[in-house]
């Protein structure tokens, strides 16, 4: 799968878009259309997890506190505390323990954020216009391309990425 992204000008674009993505065999949960604060896009499909940055933040935790707690760890292996036997197990349960609360910690930070792979299309959607985003597979690229272009002509299409796995 590519990811596709593209700005479309209006609303009924937007709309028009998603209904001929959808009608060429890309499912709904594969689209995602992000808008500025205030533009109702209840009828289109949402952004979900693409509008912020939870995943990429999530993913950061569970590196950064899994290499904590082992540390903690090897840590408490090599100096026990007193009178307490430290093995591998108790080792493995410290990084997942830290693993698991770093991801979750960061991730509900990143979440406060906008997501850091959209900053490009930032000022646009702030002038009104909308981010169509969709997931469509690597060898169709250009009929989904050509499909985009002939409602209008001179959007550009770009690729990002494929999209970010729910669990990193």
């Amino acid at each position: 799968m590519k990811r596709l992204c593209f700005l479309s000008p209006d609303l009924s674009h937007a709309r028009q878009v998603v209904v001929d993505l959808k009608n060429n065999g890309i499912p709904e949960k594969h689209i995602y259309v992000l808008a500025k604060y205030g533009v109702d896009i209840d009828d289109l499909p949402d952004a979900g997890p693409e509008s912020d940055d939870f995943l990429p933040a999530y993913k950061r935790g569970l590196e950064l506190g899994g290499s904590a707690g082992l540390l903690v760890g090897l840590t408490a292996l090599a100096f026990p505390p007193a009178g307490i036997v430290v093995g591998g197990g108790l080792v493995l349960l410290i990084s997942l323990w830290g693993a698991g609360v770093g991801g979750v910690l960061t991730g509900i930070a990143g979440g406060a954020f906008p997501s850091s792979k959209l900053k490009a299309f930032e000022s646009a959607i702030d002038d009104g216009k909308l981010l169509v985003m969709a997931d469509v597979p690597q060898k169709e690229v250009s009929k989904f391309e050509a499909l985009i272009k002939k409602l209008d002509p001179e959007v550009e299409v770009e690729g990002i990425e494929p999209p970010a796995t729910l669990i990193p």
